[in-house]
């Protein structure tokens, strides 16, 4: 009997220490919202994510709590993307939990600069190393690129955790054709508009505009807002182009965007590039510019 109870024992502790290798949850943190949406969607219920700019937070200006630097000691994994608090506090983070491993998602991803007027097709090899803050991080506003973020996310989930490997690679594959499906469908949605131009305040969508063959006029110069004789010319260039909508995101100011609009009858439009729902800020995006594009359109400012 005695022998009976201690094999039952030795078994349920056998199965116990299974039962809780194969539920080991993976906790990651990622830059932006969006890349939450690409981590969650190849890891499902096998990792906890979560988002370092929080709703609201300009990526330029991360200021972690104690409280949230303390969690970086049981974080598996940091996905990075190249926004500017990366700079700073990718080295500071790396230095304070050396066992923290981060991976840089952008590997064989052509960046571009991220300039007012930019629409060269320069390429730039993405570098594990904080990058240079004129290159533009924005690669998830581009439905294709992401299928290139989250397949190099893949290999390093399955790096990290082998025993999912054929889960993580079927989600990517379901992945890829959503992401394929949503390009078709903001493609043919756009495409009557191509080399056409559209003004936003800040030129976060340089990787979307070269995608479907659009032209960004961005109003904010080096980080700043212009004034004056600047201020003046950009509402020119405006006019000029047949500028109907400003975009504008709510993580920096609308004053100038509001001028310009102001003085050309534009209206100003809001549109989110940090949103967690990918598939649906790309599409509203999308519709929104459909519209402003193709005006007189009724748009809504949320």
């Amino acid at each position: 009997m005695t022998i009976r109870i201690a094999l039952l024992f030795i078994l349920l502790t056998l199965t116990c220490a299974s039962a809780q290798a194969q539920t080991t949850t993976l906790n990651i943190a990622v830059s932006v919202a969006p890349q939450k949406y690409l981590v969650q969607k190849l890891a499902g219920e096998h990792a906890k994510v979560r988002v370092m700019i929080k709703p609201g937070q300009s990526p330029t200006t991360w200021d972690p709590s104690p409280r949230e630097m303390a969690r970086f000691a049981t974080t598996d994994l940091l996905f990075c993307i190249g926004v500017p608090f990366e700079n700073i506090w990718l080295p500071r983070l790396q230095n304070n939990f050396p066992n923290l491993k981060v991976h840089d998602p952008r590997q064989q991803i052509a960046l571009r600069p991220l300039h007012e007027h930019c629409h060269h097709n320069e390429t730039h090899r993405a570098q594990v190393e904080p990058v240079n803050s004129t290159l533009d991080p924005h690669i998830w506003l581009d439905p294709l690129l992401n299928i290139q973020m989250a397949e190099n996310m893949l290999h390093a989930l399955v790096k990290l955790d082998p025993t999912h490997q054929q889960e993580y690679q079927q989600r990517f594959e379901q992945l890829r054709l959503e992401l394929t499906q949503l390009h078709l469908e903001i493609e043919a949605l756009l495409q009557p508009y191509q080399q056409h131009y559209f003004m936003v305040f800040h030129p976060s969508w340089g990787y979307f505009a070269r995608r479907y063959h659009l032209q960004q006029m961005a109003i904010e110069l080096s980080g700043k807002e212009p004034k004056g004789a600047k201020l003046a010319q950009i509402t020119q260039q405006a006019q000029k182009n047949g500028i109907t909508a400003i975009f504008i995101q709510t993580q920096f100011s609308q004053k100038a965007a509001t001028t310009i609009a102001n003085q050309i009858g534009a209206q100003v439009i809001s549109l989110d590039p940090l949103a967690e729902d990918l598939p649906l800020m790309l599409r509203t995006t999308a519709q929104k510019l459909s519209c402003a594009l193709e005006a007189p359109c009724p748009l809504s400012s949320h």
